[in-house]
């Protein structure tokens, strides 16, 4: 799907639309690396008008960040802005990077983009969270998936998020739905294999735990 070097690729037929959240920081603005796909999610933002009611982004504007993200068409104010639960209008890039972490989700749940048949891929969405809101997101994924059928690949490194994701897809009757995988070096080749894990979390954690290992070892 992604790898431009391939001969083919065969899209999988549930499999509509695909977004690429690299960073919270991408809607300062695409990044040097020229991949693209800061442009591809920052012109989903802009691009959708339509506003859609649902109760997930609702749990975001009134729980969570107290407010509410949106694109700016206006010509003088045009960008990202943010609105707190007391009318306050901020530049969104001036906000919090947890802010923005889940106005992207947000805009993305108004815009209509996200739906049974998308596909988000996210990279390490713990980044830049506090504890608390790593919960928050975790939860906001599982009840994506649960109630929209959306579809995640999540790369993390955060036993927290990971944790949380098993925990709420068990008590939400949806752990079937999980899958882990875990990166193991081959060698020294600096080739990675992903370890198909099935709903075995355990080798998950005792790879985390190895920082403590770390740890043991400096003190």
């Amino acid at each position: 799907i992604m790898e431009d070097s391939l001969a083919t690729a065969i899209q999988p037929h549930f499999i509509q639309k695909v977004v690429y959240i690299d960073s919270p920081m991408t809607l300062k603005g695409p990044t040097l690396r020229g991949d693209g796909y800061d442009y591809d999610l920052i012109s989903i933002l802009q691009d959708y008008k339509t506003n859609h009611t649902n109760v997930i982004s609702d749990i975001i504007k009134n729980t969570i960040i107290k407010g509410e993200a949106y694109y700016d068409q206006d010509a003088i104010s045009r960008g990202f802005l943010f609105k707190d639960n007391k009318g306050r209008i901020f530049n969104l890039n001036e906000c919090a990077t947890g802010v923005r972490s889940f106005s992207i989700i947000q805009m993305l749940l108004d815009s209509g983009f996200i739906d049974e048949n998308c596909l988000l891929i996210i990279d390490e969405p713990e980044a830049h969270l506090h504890p608390q809101w790593i919960i928050e997101y975790a939860r906001l994924i599982v009840l994506l998936r649960k109630t929209i059928k959306a579809k995640f690949f999540i790369a993390s490194h955060s036993t927290d998020m990971v944790e949380a994701l098993r925990s709420l897809s068990e008590s939400e009757g949806i752990e079937s739905d999980l899958r882990y995988y875990l990166g193991e070096e081959e060698g020294e080749s600096g080739n990675y294999f992903f370890r198909d894990l099935g709903l075995d979390i355990e080798p998950i954690f005792a790879s985390f735990n190895k920082s403590f290992d770390k740890l043991e070892h400096y003190t």
